[in-house]
């Protein structure tokens, strides 16, 4: 699941509208701000996988201590940590590599 830059208001509409399953993997919405996933939704979708945009020395304090913790359940790949993340899926299997930054 892709969420772009939706805020928390726009993922409870998002929760209110569709009945989701649990997500294998979500792109952390606005680089992990604490504006979104929040922990509503994220016990929600539940997912298996949490990719966070962010660079290294960032001014904003991107990704938000609570986000993180919002995710707790979730394997967390961060490209200011990970650096290029890779998700390849064959015979209906999901592998994920990563590429030191």
């Amino acid at each position: 699941m892709f969420i772009g830059d939706a805020s928390s208001t726009t993922e409870k509409e998002i929760l209110s509208k569709y009945n989701l399953p649990d997500i294998d993997v979500l792109k952390v919405g606005h680089h992990g701000s604490r504006t979104s996933s929040g922990k509503e939704f994220i016990n929600e979708i539940n997912p298996k996988y949490s990719v966070i945009s962010d660079g290294k020395n960032k001014r904003y304090g991107h990704p938000n201590k609570e986000v993180l913790d919002n995710l707790k359940d979730s394997k967390i790949y961060r490209t200011d940590e990970d650096g290029s993340i890779m998700f390849k899926i064959k015979n209906n299997k999901l592998k994920i590599e990563t590429c030191s930054p």
